[in-house]
C-alpha cells in the first residue's frame, strides 16, 4: 500500500487554490467543486422541496488524489448552491431545470409519489497529469460540458433517479448513465439521515480517457496498453446526514464506498498504482439565505 498523503488547501471561492508548502499547488476551485457535488446533492435531497435557498459553504474533505487511487489527500471543499421553488436547482458545477416536472406533479396523477425530469448541464473539469506521479505520461484529460437528462421518482422515504449525460466539447468525448436508489432513514426538525446506492454506467470514449492507456501513454508512463470498452464503472454506497444547528446554520456530512468494476477495475493505472476500493468523507458548514 502507499502511504497516504495529506495536503491543506486554501479556499478562496471563485478563485484558482492558492500555492502549497513545498511548491505543490492544490486542485482549483472549480476541480475540488466538481468533485464532491453529488455527495452534497444526496445530503440536500433529505430537505423538503419547492423552497427557494442559496447555501454557501466549505469544509473538509477526505478524497483520492484521482479516479481509481489508492492515496488520498485532505482538501478544504467549497459549495454553492441555489435552488429556486423547484424550477431550477444549481449545486457546483451541474444545473438542473425541474419546472416541467413541477407543472405534471400539479397537473396529472404520478400515484403516491413525485415525479421529477428534466435537462441537465454538467461540467467535467477532467484530470490533470501533474497531480500524481502515477500520472506521469498518460497526458491531461480535458474540461467536458456534458449535456443530458434526469429522471426520479419518490413516495415515503423512498427514491429512485436515474441521469444521463454526453460530452459535447471533447474533454472525455464519452457518455455516462447513474442510477440512485436513495432511503431516507431518520428525519426530524433538526437531523436528516439518508442512504443512497448507486452504479454507473460509462462509454469506451470515456473509459479509454480516464482509464486506457493507448501505444503512446504506454511509452511515457511505463504501463501495457490497455483499452477498455464500454461497461459499469462503478457500485457505490453512501450515507448523508443533514443537521440543523440555527435559523441560517447547518452542517452537512456524507461518506461514501466505491468499487470500480469490469473495464476500470482492469485497467493498468488501477492494478498497479492505484485501487478499486475508493472512499471519500466530507462534511460542510453551510450558511442559508
Amino acid at each position: 500500500m502507499k502511504t497516504i498523503r495529506v495536503t491543506a488547501a486554501a479556499l478562496v471561492l471563485g478563485c484558482t487554490a492558492a500555492a502549497m508548502p513545498g511548491s505543490v499547488r492544490a486542485q482549483s476551485f472549480d476541480q475540488l467543486a466538481s468533485s464532491i457535488t453529488e455527495s452534497f446533492q444526496d445530503a440536500i435531497d433529505l430537505l423538503p422541496r419547492d423552497v427557494t435557498s442559496i447555501r454557501i459553504g466549505a469544509g473538509p474533505a477526505v478524497l483520492p488524489v484521482y479516479l481509481g487511487d489508492d492515496r488520498y489527500k485532505i482538501r478544504a471543499v467549497p459549495v454553492i448552491s441555489f435552488r429556486y421553488r423547484d424550477l431550477f436547482e444549481i449545486d457546483n458545477n451541474e444545473l438542473k431545470i425541474t419546472g416541467l416536472s413541477k407543472l405534471v406533479n400539479a397537473r396529472a396523477s404520478v400515484g403516491e409519489g413525485r415525479l421529477r425530469f428534466g435537462p441537465l448541464v454538467s461540467v467535467d473539469f477532467g484530470r490533470k497529469a501533474k497531480r500524481s506521479n502515477d500520472l506521469t505520461g498518460l497526458g491531461n484529460v480535458g474540461t467536458s460540458i456534458e449535456l443530458g437528462a434526469f429522471l426520479g421518482y419518490s413516495v415515503g422515504p423512498v427514491r429512485v433517479s436515474i441521469r444521463a449525460r454526453h460530452d459535447v466539447a471533447g474533454g472525455h468525448s464519452g457518455a455516462l448513465a447513474k442510477g440512485n436508489l436513495s432511503l431516507a432513514i431518520y428525519r426530524d426538525k433538526k437531523l436528516a439521515v439518508g442512504s443512497t446506492l448507486s452504479t454507473t454506467w460509462a462509454s469506451s470514449n470515456y473509459m479509454n480517457a480516464y482509464f486506457g492507456v493507448d501505444a503512446g501513454q504506454s511509452a511515457g508512463s511505463g504501463l501495457p496498453v490497455y483499452q477498455p470498452g464500454s461497461g459499469i464503472r462503478d457500485v457505490a454506497f453512501g450515507v448523508s446526514s443533514n443537521y440543523l444547528i440555527s435559523e441560517h446554520f447547518s452542517v452537512i456530512s456524507n461518506i461514501r464506498y466505491s468499487s470500480l468494476l469490469g473495464g476500470a477495475k482492469n485497467s493498468p493505472l488501477v492494478q498497479q498504482r492505484g485501487s478499486a476500493n475508493q472512499v471519500s468523507f466530507s462534511t460542510y458548514v453551510i450558511y442559508s439565505f
